[in-house]
C-alpha cells in the first residue's frame, strides 16, 4: 500500500512507542490511531516544547512509573496510554 493510499484510508491504523520529555514531565507513550492524527499530536507535543523520540516496546513495558492514564479520541483517532515518570516532590 502506497503513502498516498495509507493516508486516504480512514480504517488506516498506526502504532508507536514514543518518549516524551518537557521541564516538569517525563513518559512513555504507547499510541495508535490514523497517520494524520498521530501527526497532529507529535506537532502538537513539539509545539509545546516536549523533546520527543521514538522508543520501543520494550522500554514502554519497563519504564518505571507511578501514574497511568488512557485517552480515546474521535474517528481518526488515537489511543493513548502513557506512564508518567515519579515526580520528585
Amino acid at each position: 500500500m502506497s503513502n498516498q493510499e495509507v493516508m486516504s484510508d480512514v480504517n488506516h491504523v498506526q502504532h508507536m512507542f514514543l518518549r516524551v520529555e518537557s521541564n516538569d514531565m517525563e513518559c512513555v507513550i504507547n499510541i495508535a490511531g490514523h497517520p494524520y492524527r498521530l501527526r497532529e499530536l507529535i506537532f502538537m507535543m513539539i509545539e509545546n516544547g516536549c523533546k520527543i523520540e521514538q522508543t520501543s516496546a520494550d522500554s514502554y513495558n519497563t519504564f518505571v512509573y507511578d501514574k497511568e492514564t488512557v485517552e480515546v479520541h474521535d474517528f481518526l483517532t488515537s489511543i493513548i496510554k502513557a506512564k508518567f515518570k515519579p515526580t520528585d516532590n
